[in-house]
């Protein structure tokens, strides 16, 4: 069962008035009537099983109504209120055109990253970056409904989050914040070279303190992929290449891809316990 993501919490009587698009959506899109159950994740990460009480004629508002008690786990196993990943993942993303950015957040969401963050860099278009500028300032709301639907139809407890877009220098000045003095974070950054790269399993081996990394960056090109000058400056600012033995990827395949390697490696790290 999939869930419907609440901008308010339910009313004196239990009750949430949906409208608009999202009335809409859960009407047309999921194809709700009366009577039907639905989870419903509320503002503060709680998913609230509710149960559709009223479809307004032209399906142009819905009532939820509580179905039992307020609960801290979710019936279809999506992540309960309390619930935060060991670790934070961060995907920093050099502009690409817009569609193949949409789709790539919308898949950064379904996997459950943190933060999003568009990043300027050599090759990135004047037209992508202009409209990821609009996208990521919220001017443009596009990114926002995306994130909302991605989360509806994944289950992710994850309220993904995204940043202005920034250089290239600035994305590594806000990470460099983050992870603070301490040995509890990685950052690895895709490359289409070999140069100067390790591999992934050996990055996240090596790091971390009493074996736990607290968050971890990706760092993905746009369609040119990345300078060597940029490569340069981040490593020298600690972000690690990693390059993949595998067939040129687009920059929309490399971003899931590099998430689930980044993700893979973290989660199993007990139990691949990298040895040199």
């Amino acid at each position: 069962m999939r869930q419907f993501v609440a901008e308010t919490f339910p009313d004196l009587n239990g009750c949430i008035l949906v409208e608009g698009k999202k009335a809409r959506h859960l009407a047309q899109v999921l194809r709700l009537c009366v009577g039907d159950m639905v989870l419903v994740r509320l503002p503060d990460g709680v998913v609230q099983p509710m149960t559709v009480a009223s479809v307004a004629q032209g399906k142009k508002s819905i009532c939820l109504q509580v179905a039992g008690d307020v609960v801290q786990a979710s019936v279809n196993k999506a992540a309960p209120a309390d619930f935060s990943p060991e670790c934070e993942l961060w995907h920093f993303q050099f502009v690409a055109k817009p569609p193949k950015m949409d789709l790539i957040l919308r898949q950064a969401v379904e996997c459950g990253v943190s933060r999003f963050v568009p990043v300027v860099g050599a090759f990135c278009q004047n037209g992508s970056i202009d409209s990821a500028v609009k996208k990521s300032d919220g001017s443009d709301q596009r990114w926002a409904r995306l994130i909302t639907e991605a989360r509806e139809q994944s289950g992710s407890a994850v309220n993904t989050e995204v940043l202005p877009c920034c250089s290239l220098k600035d994305a590594v000045n806000i990470w460099k914040e983050e992870m603070g003095s301490g040995n509890e974070s990685v950052a690895v950054v895709l490359y289409e070279q070999t140069r100067g790269t390790m591999p992934m399993h050996k990055i996240v081996g090596l790091a971390g303190q009493d074996g736990k990394i607290r968050k971890a960056a990706l760092f993905v090109g746009a369609e040119g992929g990345i300078s060597p000058e940029e490569i340069d400056f981040m490593q020298k600012n600690g972000i690690i290449p990693v390059h993949f033995a595998t067939n040129v990827l687009r920059c929309e395949t490399a971003a899931v891809y590099g998430i689930a390697a980044l993700q893979n490696a973290l989660v199993e790290k007990d139990i691949w316990q990298f040895r040199e």
